[in-house]
């Protein structure tokens, strides 16, 4: 019977997990929307500027693989050239490094902080933006 509890909690674990990537996902596509691509299509210009964008991108959606197929959509669309996708790759492999290195710390006592701060902007903003920005925060 403890290994049926602990199978659940396992699930119920996983299903908050990708409860809170679709919620960070949605709030950033409805926040920024297509000045989100306009703005990453300039931010790939160079090696430098690539590699930076797809550490900040990776560190902030938390997945380089989400990074890697924006960077091969703007690739393939001719937005890009290939000396700055893969160094906006190479800069999404670090930044998921990176990411990992400051999820080892004990952030437990930051989560509820977050939590709050979002369902406040959720609940206090109008539709925009900073609504948004709140399911970010809630994510």
């Amino acid at each position: 019977m403890s290994g049926l509890i602990a199978l659940l909690d396992f699930a119920g674990y996983v299903a908050l997990l990708l409860w809170g990537v679709h919620m960070v996902q949605s709030g950033v596509q409805r926040a920024f929307g297509a000045a989100l691509g306009a703005a990453l299509g300039r931010a790939l210009g160079t090696r430098l500027r690539a590699f930076t964008t797809g550490l900040g991108i990776t560190a902030a959606l938390q997945s380089s693989t989400a990074t890697g197929l924006m960077i091969t959509g703007f690739a393939a669309g001719g937005l890009v050239g290939l000396a700055p996708a893969l160094a906006a790759m190479l800069g999404a492999n670090v930044g998921t490094t990176l990411i990992v290195q400051v999820l080892s710390f004990d952030l437990t006592q930051l989560g509820p902080i977050l939590i709050l701060v979002g369902v406040w902007m959720f609940r206090h903003y109008p539709a925009g933006r900073a609504r948004d920005l709140g399911r970010v925060f809630i994510g």
